[in-house]
């Protein structure tokens, strides 16, 4: 198993939906030598007023907001929130909340969802994923 300490800053592609998002990659490996899976380990840094484009991921994503609100839409699939009290909310398709730091999520596989930020401050989101290797971070 391979393990690298990465700090590395993307920005996606300007588009229509996506403002300001900064995806800094912590640390990065891979669970087996077939590399065909990566975890990561990421902060995202959301601007205020950014709207991320629907997309879905090429695996399983957990996110705690660290700092901020984050309007999340779940479109297909459904996601599990914990609250920073403990409590669970089971996220379906064509619902919505607001995440706030201390607040916990997992996106399944393939599960469609977007995030936007509607506050005056930056949204933080530390961020692990296990991913398929050979695909983009974000299907859109």
């Amino acid at each position: 198993m391979g393990v690298s300490v990465v700090r590395s800053q993307e920005r996606p592609a300007s588009n229509p939906y996506t403002q300001a998002v900064v995806r800094e990659v912590l640390a990065k490996g891979y669970p087996t030598a077939d590399k065909k899976q990566v975890l990561e380990l990421t902060r995202f840094t959301i601007a205020p007023k950014a709207k991320l484009p629907v997309h879905s991921h090429p695996g399983m994503q957990i996110e705690r907001v660290m700092a901020g609100v984050l309007t999340y839409t779940v479109v297909s699939g459904e996601a599990q929130v914990t609250r920073g009290d403990g409590s669970e909310l089971l996220l379906e398709a064509g619902k919505t909340t607001e995440l706030r730091a201390g607040d916990s999520l997992v996106e399944a596989l393939g599960m469609v969802h977007f995030g936007e930020n509607r506050g005056e401050e930056a949204v933080v989101l530390l961020s692990s994923s296990l991913f398929d290797a050979s695909k983009p971070k974000a299907i859109f």
